[in-house]
């Protein structure tokens, strides 16, 4: 018979190391300070990201506003008296917001019209603290007196 000849487990002693591994309280706190500056640097773009997108809004809700009153005044007839007043400015509400709409109509040659043609021009701008979304949206629109052509009486 053979004798099982394995030795216990012995534990091992390793000699104590002065210099352990792991991170010292300097090297933990400079990591957090970077950890802090670039978590800072992403909440700074998170609220610029969301003004500007509050900002989009109101210019296309502004845009909307102008394409309705340019229609608007399309199917006027070129005599009524909103085509004959020069210029008028006035408060409209869109889903909560305030928007100012200025509406020129150009008859004289001194701004590019004439007796025959009138110039549209809409201006809408949010009412906003924003002041990216402060700059108006224009449209601008061309409307000539209805008249007939040479070839109408052949």
């Amino acid at each position: 018979m053979i004798a099982d000849t394995k030795k216990p487990h012995a534990v091992v002693d390793r000699p104590h190391k002065n210099n352990e591994d792991g991170f010292t309280l300097l090297e933990t706190s400079v990591a957090l300070i970077v950890m802090m500056v670039v978590t800072l640097a992403t909440g700074s773009l998170f609220v610029y990201a969301v003004n500007y997108n509050s900002g989009s809004g109101d210019r296309s809700a502004a845009l909307a506003i102008a394409q309705q009153r340019l229609e608007r005044l399309r199917r006027t007839p070129y005599t009524d008296t909103l085509l004959t007043t020069a210029s008028s400015t006035e408060t409209v509400t869109n889903a909560g917001r305030s928007y100012t709409v200025v509406t020129t109509v150009c008859s004289t040659s001194s701004c590019g019209g004439s007796d025959s043609l009138k110039i549209i021009t809409i201006s809408v701008a949010p009412v906003s603290t924003n002041q990216w979304a402060n700059t108006p949206a224009i449209v601008t629109s061309q409307r000539s007196a209805p008249s007939l052509g040479p070839y109408a009486g052949s």
